[in-house]
């Protein structure tokens, strides 16, 4: 009986080996394969696979400088004089005829949210006064002025108001002087949402402003929630994606990037922009990008680096999605060699990334061995009992 159960044992251990060696095409875990087949009978994807190398990583740095500075060349431009618009109060003064200026035309300024029905519209130069005489631009661009009538302004500069209102009365008025100013300004603004203290919409006024200035007039970006990094300029329909701490790494002075009308500045949520690490690494984790930027070597940092018992550190692999969702890039970095290991430190993620460490064929051995190995000692001690032993 003894001599039976050992030479089925024996014949079990061999059964086995053939189905393990057969398993290890289905060890458990995740890991990375060049040719992945596809679903429906389409074609083998097989996607490029780059090596991270010293002239790669200075190609992908200078590619992202030339497209930031490619972006801001697009908005930068010298401030224009201000135009006037349909809301907006013009205050006129004819000097040695205070008859002009009727005293129960006034504009309460000082109430910024009554006087614009704008909630969150932060007062600007312009709208510290609490009371000023002035005329109010109709929807249709004109003002009604004593002697002169219905009156014209809109599109018009301050200068260019002026200048054609003295002539309108000289008819009536002996070489008139005129100074025409700005007493409210209701018809331009811009808006700034999203991560910031206090969204809502911003006038414009004769003042140019900055995009710095429009986040600085919303109390500033939320710490810690907000990306100065994933800023966004929404004009006339089109989406510009400004990463503002590396333009101004770049010498670009935010300064003169002046908003135009109903501009709409977007900052992103930090959570927006995260890099996912995964494989044989101690702590599978998603890892936020700081001001825009995280590198290989931050991203594997974060999650306590590679597990020095089941990783293959020659394996090492940055998967970023293109436009063609089943053609991803593929980058791949040799951690084995300490030299190549230095180039993780200049290679810059972008969000989304996926960053995987394989695991070598050992490994997935051993999870087979380890899944399979109870289902034999089953085998083996119920086969025992019911022989008796």
């Amino acid at each position: 009986m003894a001599n039976h159960i050992l030479c089925y044992t024996k014949l079990l251990f061999v059964s086995l080996t053939v189905c393990l060696l057969n398993a290890c095409a289905f060890a458990p875990g995740m890991k990375y394969e060049a040719n992945v087949p596809s679903e429906n009978g389409r074609p083998t994807i097989t996607p490029t696979v780059v090596e991270i190398t010293p002239s790669l990583v200075t190609q992908i740095q200078a590619e992202s400088a030339a497209s930031s500075a490619d972006t801001y060349e697009q908005l930068i431009g010298k401030p224009v004089p201000y135009r006037v618009g349909p809301g907006d109060v013009l205050s006129i003064i004819v000097w040695d005829h205070p008859e002009l200026v009727i005293p129960n035309l006034t504009y309460v300024s000082g109430d910024v949210q009554n006087s614009t029905g704008l909630q969150g519209l932060t007062p600007r130069a312009g709208l510290t006064s609490p009371t000023a005489p002035g005329f109010t631009v109709s929807e249709d661009g004109y003002i009604q002025f004593p002697y002169v009538g219905h009156f014209k302004v809109a599109g018009e500069s301050l200068i260019e108001i002026q200048s054609r209102l003295a002539s309108a009365l000289n008819e009536y008025v002996h070489r008139p002087q005129i100074t025409v100013g700005m007493a409210a300004y209701r018809s331009k603004r811009i808006f700034v949402e999203g991560q910031v203290a206090q969204p809502g919409a911003q006038p414009l006024t004769s003042i140019p402003m900055s995009i710095l200035e429009a986040i600085a007039g919303a109390s500033g970006i939320t710490p810690g929630v907000g990306d100065e990094s994933k800023v966004q300029l929404v004009r006339a329909g089109r989406v510009y994606n400004l990463n503002l701490p590396e333009l101004i790494s770049q010498g670009v002075d935010l300064a003169h990037l002046y908003l135009a009308d109903h501009d709409i500045v977007r900052v992103q949520p930090q959570a927006y922009n995260q890099v996912f690490v995964a494989g044989e690494v101690m702590k599978q984790t998603a890892v936020p990008l700081h001001d825009g930027r995280l590198t290989l070597n931050e991203a594997i940092a974060a999650a306590n680096g590679i597990n020095q018992n089941l990783a293959n550190a020659s394996a090492i692999y940055v998967i970023r999605a293109t436009a063609d969702p089943v053609r991803p890039e593929v980058f791949h970095l040799d951690g084995s060699s300490p030299v190549s290991l230095s180039l993780a430190e200049h290679f810059n993620l972008r969000p989304k990334d996926l960053v995987y460490v394989d695991s070598p064929g050992l490994v997935r051995w051993s999870r087979v061995i380890t899944l399979l190995v109870p289902s034999t000692q089953g085998l083996y001690f119920g086969r025992a009992a019911g022989a008796g032993l």
